[in-house]
């Protein structure tokens, strides 16, 4: 038998951290209504973790559409003519939702 690797298939998927360290960006494309947006690697890792480009768009909800199931996520390299052309979205803050959980009891 061949000797096996010791890498599994998640440690060799290209993931967000090793992206950023090559200058790529993420294209978040929705399939059902037909729009692109781009994400600098950098802020995907604050929002999702080191995770690899298959598990990024289930975490996402299409703007328009409001669907989940159309998205697919890809890396992209920018190339130099597209230098101040290609709009990319910012993260600009987190904001996290506060949802009361309540517990029926007897008095």
């Amino acid at each position: 038998m061949p000797e096996q690797n010791g890498l599994t298939r998640r440690q060799r998927m290209h993931t967000l951290s090793k992206a950023e360290e090559t200058r790529q960006i993420v294209r978040i494309d929705c399939m059902y209504c037909r729009i692109t947006h781009r994400y600098r690697c950098r802020d995907l890792l604050q929002l999702c973790g080191d995770v690899p480009v298959d598990e990024i768009a289930p975490q996402f909800r299409c703007d328009i559409c409001k669907h989940k199931d159309y998205l697919k996520a890809e890396f992209e390299l920018p190339w130099g003519a597209d230098t101040g052309k290609l709009r990319i979205r910012k993260l600009v803050r987190i904001k996290t939702l506060l949802k009361p959980v309540w517990k029926d009891d007897f008095y």
